[in-house]
């Protein structure tokens, strides 16, 4: 089966971060069908409509790079170049709802991954009325849609009530997030992008953190992003000096490491899908202590960790302080061994290989399978 990934969000030299989510789903993919990418880059300065560029890898990487050209100019551009890279695949997987209206254009069948939270109740931020309009019309036309948790699957059924709705989670690299022989060290750590909006909370767990003064409890922070100037001060104005590091962005590898030394991963979000970050920490053995927000509910149970109040710093440092009191009842490979098992490649590829079957389907039968 011939498979390709129409994306809008890719890992490039330029943004090493960016949709490394949907990096993995088409590896997890690739274990099960013959896999291409194209990324649909949207940048400036290039010569003519679009450009082709192949970059090889696995599964092979082809990008169309479109001119930052006035609308609706730069919708022409991004049509036409998705049109170019389509080749002869069998079934096309969409991972934006401007990737999905591309790949509507192709004719040939459409699974549609949505991950973007600005679906979710708890953001605040929402589409502009025309971008709703398209993302309907993407979300009702696909063959079937994919959101990565049932928050993100009730929140697109109420954007899209005709919409064919599965979930498939996010995937998690279980060769590389694992466990490892731990001792407790009162480290906890957190990571994610530093965004505009503050959807991580770095700001609520830094006040949690102050809240457990009494206790030894280090945090690290991995990432970065135009609001860590903010938060650093933050925590010099609680008093954190030395209790809290901020690493910045790390590669994958380097998170790894840290995870495995940590005795806790902690994510105080305002609004969360399927958090790639907690299923690393998962398949690292880590216990999570996260707030009970969008699709970690989902994730996090009492054999893998405690949920806190959103927005409450008290309720996320009464969750730190109990799971630390209590690290010893966390079976950590049982914890790795439950998230491999729901979110390694493996586990999500042969989701997908289904998911792609079913699309085929139902172009003849009219619907695909719940």
């Amino acid at each position: 089966m011939k498979v390709l990934f129409l994306t809008t969000s890719y890992p490039s030299a330029e943004s090493p971060v960016d949709g490394v989510f949907v990096q993995e789903h088409a590896r997890a993919a690739a274990l099960e069908a013959d896999v291409r990418v194209v990324h649909l880059q949207r940048t400036p300065g290039r010569a003519g409509f679009y450009e082709l560029v192949r970059e090889g890898g696995e599964p092979p990487l082809e990008r169309v790079r479109y001119r930052r050209f006035a609308r609706p100019l730069s919708y022409g551009a991004f049509f036409a170049g998705a049109r170019a890279a389509a080749g002869d695949a069998d079934v096309v997987h969409a991972t934006s709802h401007l990737a999905a209206l591309a790949g509507l254009t192709l004719r040939k069948p459409l699974v549609y991954s949505e991950h973007w939270s600005v679906f979710l109740p708890e953001n605040p931020a929402r589409l502009s009325a025309p971008m709703a309009r398209l993302a309907r019309l993407a979300l009702e036309r696909a063959d079937l849609v994919l959101p990565p948790s049932e928050a993100m699957r009730a929140a697109l059924a109420a954007h899209a009530p005709r919409a064919k709705l599965r979930v498939v989670p996010n995937v998690v690299d279980d060769e590389l997030f694992r466990p490892a022989r731990h001792e407790p060290s009162g480290r906890l750590i957190s990571a994610g992008l530093m965004g505009e909006n503050g959807a991580k909370g770095y700001d609520v767990l830094l006040r949690a953190l102050a809240l457990l003064d009494g206790r030894r409890a280090e945090l690290e922070i991995v990432g970065d992003g135009p609001r860590r100037p903010q938060y650093e001060a933050l925590a010099r104005e609680l008093g954190l000096e030395g209790r809290v590091h901020f690493a910045g962005y790390r590669p994958k590898p380097e998170l790894a490491e840290r995870m495995r030394g940590a005795d806790l991963f902690v994510l105080a979000s305002r609004f969360e899908n399927n958090p790639c970050v907690v299923l690393e920490a998962m398949a690292s053995g880590l216990p999570v202590v996260a707030t009970r927000v969008g699709g970690l509910p989902e994730l996090v149970d009492e054999r893998s960790g405690l949920l806190a109040e959103p927005r409450s710093p008290e309720s996320i440092a009464g969750r730190i302080g109990e799971a630390l009191d209590r690290l010893d009842a966390f079976d950590r490979d049982e914890i790795a061994r439950r998230a491999r098992e729901r979110y390694g490649p493996a586990a999500v590829g042969a989701l997908l290989r289904r998911a792609y079957e079913d699309a085929i389907a139902s172009r003849s039968s009219g619907r695909a399978r719940p």
